[in-house]
């Protein structure tokens, strides 16, 4: 069994690395469609006129994923047409369905990390009970 400081340290180092890597299994919210272009460049023609969308949210291709800067953010695209000019266009889109998966991957990481804690704070606190307990009879044995 290991002493009562190094048991701690231990511990102390399995939470951290615990919330760590479900942190980083839990992916953030993809960029904001204003951060995919410069502003030296004209903003896409559906930022500024009425659009249909003629291919709904899907993966990009691994062709896509190097060459367009639309996947980078969430690796799904959906097409674009401006009514107004014409031109075609692609646009970084989120679906329901992932966006569902990180949030249940974030609610299993944190209910596993209170889960652990709260067996640590049962653990501690059963041996502060012990403590107590032992340094009470030693005053009643005292007597």
């Amino acid at each position: 069994m290991y002493p009562s400081s190094l048991y701690a340290w231990h511990c102390v180092w399995m939470s951290w690395s615990f919330l760590l890597y479900s942190i980083r299994s839990c992916e953030g919210a993809p960029l904001k469609q204003k951060d995919l272009f410069k502003a030296t460049q004209p903003p896409p023609c559906w930022v500024t006129e009425e659009f249909t969308v003629q291919q709904d949210c899907s993966p990009c291709s691994e062709y896509q994923k190097k060459t367009e800067a639309q996947c980078v953010s969430s690796g799904l695209i959906e097409q674009l047409k401006c009514n107004k000019s014409g031109h075609v266009e692609y646009r970084s889109c989120r679906s329901a369905a992932a966006e569902e998966l990180k949030f249940w991957k974030f609610e299993g990481a944190m209910l596993a990390f209170s889960t652990v804690f709260a067996i640590l704070v049962m653990l501690r606190q059963r041996k502060l009970d012990r403590r107590a307990e032992y340094k009470v009879r030693q005053q009643i044995q005292g007597i």
